[in-house]
C-alpha cells in the first residue's frame, strides 16, 4: 500500500514502535551527575580547591559505544590525545531528567559486558538528537588513562 504525500506522518506512534526497541539494546547503568564546579573554592591551607557537593540527576540504563580519538586541548592543532577517547551513550527519552549540557559528567555503576567501562568518568560534550528521535544520544570525552573515584 503506497503512502500518501499529503498523508501527514505520526511521529509519536512510531517513536511509541520504536523506543521500546532500541531500548532493549541498553546493558549498562550510568548516572548523569553535575559536578558543581562553578562552585570551587581555594583553600590556602590544604593547597587545593574545594567544592560543593555534586547533584545527583538522573540514573538509568543505557548503551555505551567508544567511537574514536578525542582531541585535547592542551595539544597542538592538528594532533590529538591518545588518552582521550570519544563515546556516545544512548539512553531512553525521559521528559523527567533535566536537559543534559556541556560539563556535566557521567559515572558508569554498571558496564554491561565490559566491567573495564564503570571505571571511567565521561564529560558531557554535548546531547545531541533530531526531532524524529527515538532515543537520547549522549556525546562525552573519557581519559581512558585515569579512573573514576566512584564516589
Amino acid at each position: 500500500m503506497a503512502i500518501s504525500r499529503s498523508t501527514p506522518i505520526d511521529f509519536a506512534k512510531i517513536y511509541e514502535e520504536m523506543a521500546p526497541i532500541v531500548e532493549r539494546w541498553f546493558n549498562a547503568t550510568i548516572q548523569i551527575v553535575d559536578p558543581n564546579l562553578e562552585n570551587l573554592e581555594w583553600n590556602e591551607f590544604t593547597n587545593s580547591y574545594v567544592s560543593g557537593t555534586e547533584t545527583l540527576l538522573w540514573t538509568g540504563s543505557a548503551r555505551i559505544q567508544f567511537i574514536g580519538i578525542g582531541s585535547d586541548p592542551g595539544t597542538l592543532a592538528g594532533f590529538s590525545s591518545p588518552g582521550i577517547k570519544l563515546a556516545r551513550i544512548q539512553v531512553k527519552i525521559d521528559p523527567a531528567r533535566d536537559f543534559i549540557r556541556k560539563g556535566l559528567q557521567i559515572r558508569v555503576t554498571d558496564g554491561g559486558e565490559d566491567p573495564d567501562i564503570d571505571k571511567l568518568q565521561f564529560v558531557v560534550r554535548n546531547a545531541i538528537n533530531s526531532s524524529y528521535a527515538w532515543l537520547r544520544t549522549i556525546e562525552c570525552e573519557v581519559d581512558v588513562k585515569s579512573v573514576s573515584d566512584g564516589s
